[in-house]
């Protein structure tokens, strides 16, 4: 039997402005590539969960017929996201006073979006959501009053509240003194976690990496000019954190700084509208809803270098 099949390949036009989901939301949340390999990513998170947290005391014991057990603390942790709208809105008239305007269609009340525009629309609004979720992870601050960083506690309230966490401040951070405060911070951190170096992180603000840089350099004329420098102290990886204000850095296991967000869904509510083929306003709408949250276990593993442990 035969059959005819047909296939139409048009596109419609409003599919062109239609955002790569999968790509946007993971530029929107995974700012950096490295973030999977330098935090604890909890993805799934709609609104709250707990995350068990066992630590053991003494396991071994001498044999004998008698049972010992050791004193084990089994603890679970809240875990919860905050919940942000990410909106942007284009004018017409914006639009046509633009150099896109050549390419847009002829007349006033036809279609003014521009479909190659939109590509790279969509790209700069998820790096610039990256870029407010990088300053919400490290400065957060519910009761700051700054519009941006009132939006969800970051992990520096936190940990400078926190009188379990190891905290340290002498001077603001220059190339006389930033290896002394990172050998510092090492001195302070338990034992238990200096030797596990693969999963050991030095978190540093973008002043403190440009002036251990210029540090490191002086040791060797290579890296002024040839050679780029890799980035580590003593074998541990140092990660520079745009959102970090100045003269801060964080010692600690990546696992304990945990970074949740939701993601799943996310896609589908991705959505930009024309507004002129519904309410008659000529203006291209845009949003992306989204879930974000910061949260750190095991508090004495963590040394923190802040102005907020200034004596």
């Amino acid at each position: 039997m035969n059959r005819n099949l047909k296939f139409n390949l048009d596109v419609e036009a409003n599919a062109l402005l239609a955002a790569n989901p999968e790509e946007f939301y993971s530029k929107a949340y995974l700012s950096s590539p490295d973030i999977p390999n330098n935090f604890r990513t909890l993805p799934g998170v709609k609104s709250k969960t707990k995350l068990a947290n066992v630590v053991f005391g003494q396991v071994l014991q001498p044999y004998n017929c008698s049972f010992s057990p050791s004193t084990d603390l089994l603890d679970a942790i809240d875990i919860d996201v905050c919940s942000l709208s990410a909106m942007a809105e284009l004018c017409q008239f914006d639009l046509e006073q633009s150099f896109l305007a050549l390419q847009m269609t002829k007349g006033s009340n036809g279609d003014f979006t521009v479909a190659s525009f939109m590509a790279y629309y969509w790209n700069e609004m998820a790096l610039t959501i990256g870029q407010d979720i990088e300053l919400l992870r490290w400065q957060g601050d519910t009761g700051s009053g700054d519009p941006l960083l009132e939006l969800c506690d970051g992990y520096l309230i936190k940990m400078c509240g926190d009188a379990d966490v190891i905290g340290q401040y002498t001077a603001a951070i220059t190339t006389g003194n930033v290896l002394t405060t990172m050998e510092d911070m090492l001195n302070a951190a338990p034992a238990a976690i200096v030797r596990r170096k693969a999963d050991l992180r030095f978190y540093v603000s973008t002043n403190v990496a440009n002036a251990y840089e210029l540090k490191a350099a002086q040791g060797n004329t290579q890296t002024f000019v040839t050679l780029p420098l890799g980035l580590t102290f003593l074998g541990i990886n140092i990660v520079t954190c745009e959102g970090m204000p100045d003269n801060t850095l964080v010692l600690t296991l990546k696992n304990n700084l945990i970074y949740s967000f939701d993601a799943e869904g996310d896609s589908k509510a991705l959505k930009a509208i024309n507004l002129s083929d519904t309410t008659a306003e000529p203006v291209l709408r845009t949003r992306a809803n989204m879930k974000v949250g910061f949260h750190y276990t095991n508090p004495t593993e963590i040394v923190l270098y802040n102005a907020c442990f200034e004596a």
